[in-house]
């Protein structure tokens, strides 16, 4: 926001009350607490708005509803435009929110300038009633009495300008609660829209949550699937493997059962051959046997003969 509007705000309502500070970080976004102690302190300094509000609203603690706020702050900026005479931009229902400080520091300018001129008349008014005491020319006594008519009109106008934005402001409070009711109706029905929007977000959540959740156990189970045909497979290499060592086993019995029976054949062809050799000798010592029994006859004749010639 302008420092110049925060710095003008400072100077005029300074010249009126002395609290609360006015710092330049409260009056860049005042907040509506602050702004019910500026007005407080406003009328208990100056008596300018006094009357306005009722002793519930002089208490802050009273106003906390966003309804009353905006009400509370109506009655000050009608008053302000009906004593200044000048228009005001400032929103109540802006102020309440937090926006447009510009024309908040406008109402705060305004309404010092209201004080301002207040204290200004008062002393005029002190001023004149003592020049009252002596007396004064017929001319000057008559300018006086047309100046105080003038005077009393303007306050009779001012008095029914404010008797008719009183009037225009119940109206507006009527019309602003008809609405407020209308708003609440609104407010209960997108509330209440909201809420079945809420419930079937809800819903959907459950159902995505239902779906996620289903989605995790088919993969549990396709990886327990997986797990099991891991094992399975595992479990036939296994298998295989304890075949090939069988196998491996088997062959190599066969190889020793091989090696027994060369082993074997070998000590029954060392046997034949033993069997042929003796056979071999057999039969030559039946061939010698053969080639001695001539000769033996011989010797038998002989001796047979011998012993005729020469008895015993």
């Amino acid at each position: 926001m302008n420092g110049a509007v925060v710095k003008k705000t400072q100077d005029m309502l300074g010249r009126v009350i002395k609290k609360p500070p006015l710092t330049e970080k409260l009056l860049n976004k005042p907040p509506f607490r602050y702004l019910h102690d500026i007005f407080s302190e406003v009328i208990r300094a100056t008596a300018f708005m006094k009357g306005l509000y009722g002793e519930n609203e002089i208490k802050s603690d009273n106003v906390k509803e966003k309804d009353s706020k905006i009400v509370f702050l109506q009655k000050a900026i009608d008053v302000v435009m009906l004593v200044s005479g000048e228009p005001l931009a400032a929103k109540p229902a802006r102020i309440v929110a937090g926006h447009e400080p510009e024309k908040t520091n406008e109402l705060l300018q305004a309404m010092a300038k209201c004080c301002i001129n207040k204290e200004k008349k008062t002393i005029t008014e002190r001023s004149g009633s003592r020049e009252q005491k002596d007396p004064d020319p017929p001319k000057d006594q008559e300018s006086r009495r047309r100046d105080g008519e003038k005077e009393q009109r303007r306050d009779k106008e001012r008095s029914e300008k404010h008797q008719r934005s009183e009037q225009d402001h119940h109206g507006k409070d009527k019309s602003r609660e008809r609405d407020k009711d209308k708003d609440k109706g609104r407010v209960k029905d997108r509330d209440k829209e909201k809420d079945r929007e809420r419930d079937k977000d809800k819903e959907r959540d459950r159902e995505r949550d239902k779906d996620k959740e289903k989605d995790r156990e088919r993969d549990k189970d396709k990886e327990r699937d997986k797990d099991k045909e891991r094992d399975k497979d595992k479990e036939r290499d296994k298998d295989k493997e304890r075949d090939r060592e069988r196998d491996k086993e088997r062959d190599r019995e066969r190889d020793k059962d091989k090696e027994r029976d060369k082993g074997r054949d070998k000590t029954r062809d060392s046997r034949g051959e033993r069997e042929r050799d003796k056979e071999k000798r057999r039969d030559r010592d039946k061939e010698r046997e053969k080639g001695r029994e001539p000769h033996k006859e011989r010797i038998r004749s002989g001796e047979s003969g011998n012993n005729k010639v020469c008895p015993p």
